[in-house]
């Protein structure tokens, strides 16, 4: 075979080698480039964590003292919510996510009505849902989860609405009917996903949705806690209600894992 014809067959057979390994390299960059790093789902989803700022109006070791003193404290309207705090039962007016608010409110009260109180924080921890979710199952878990810290925050506004006469009574109750409507929505799709759920996790927050959700149906219907009470001091109640019933839900949790 000539020379110059084993030469150019040479070069055929580099270049095929070359072309075809060129090929394979590519196909495996881009496999590295389109493959996700993990494919699992994400483990946990977490629930919101904040600081409320209670004015404590009067306090009792003792529970009952603290429920006799309660309404009148409701008649002026404040919240008038029994919260056992370490050793004592403190009565609490209001609650506020930023302290600088509290501390204004504690000065107006000593202030206006020479009322002495204290300002108690409480944190409210974040807790963790672990399990393989879709994205639909995450979106309904979020949102359920959220409703316990947005709930409150609506409310706090219409009570501070009520209480500087931007709203009146109607106007008021519309807009709680709202904050109901949407933990309810938020239930009911919570509800028609997990049900039948053994996940412990999913099942403790499905209780508490229930109660949150029944809070807000006794809010909604207007009943007062006593005669005296005021309507500005029945919602203070029921969101600080609220919030001790979140305050539940991580304890619960806590222990259901």
């Amino acid at each position: 075979m000539p020379k110059n014809n084993k030469k150019f067959q040479k070069i055929t057979f580099l270049l095929a080698i070359f072309f075809i390994s060129g090929i394979l390299v590519a196909s495996g960059l881009s496999v590295i480039l389109v493959t996700p790093v993990s494919s699992k789902p994400d483990s946990s989803l977490s629930s919101p964590e904040f600081d409320v700022h209670f004015i404590s109006l009067n306090k009792s070791q003792m529970s009952k003292s603290a429920e006799s003193l309660a309404p009148d404290y409701q008649k002026i309207g404040a919240g008038g919510y029994i919260w056992k705090v370490e050793d004592y039962y403190h009565i609490f007016s209001s609650g506020f996510e930023n302290k600088s608010d509290a501390i204004l409110v504690q000065n107006n009260l000593k202030a206006t009505s020479d009322l002495d109180s204290e300002i108690i924080t409480i944190k409210f921890n974040k807790f963790k849902i672990d399990g393989n979710f879709d994205s639909e199952s995450k979106k309904v878990i979020t949102k359920s989860l959220s409703t316990f810290k947005d709930s409150y925050t609506a409310l706090y506004d219409i009570a501070i609405s009520l209480d500087t006469l931007v709203y009146n009574e109607i106007s008021a109750r519309l807009a709680i009917n709202s904050v109901y409507s949407t933990v309810s929505t938020a239930y009911a799709d919570f509800d028609t996903l997990f049900s039948a759920t053994d996940h412990k996790g999913l099942k403790t927050i499905s209780n508490f949705l229930a109660k949150e959700k029944e809070i807000l149906e006794k809010l909604c219907s207007g009943v007062k806690l006593n005669s005296s009470q005021t309507y500005p001091s029945l919602i203070k109640y029921r969101y600080i209600e609220l919030l001790m019933n979140y305050n539940n839900l991580y304890v619960a949790i806590k222990n259901a894992t």
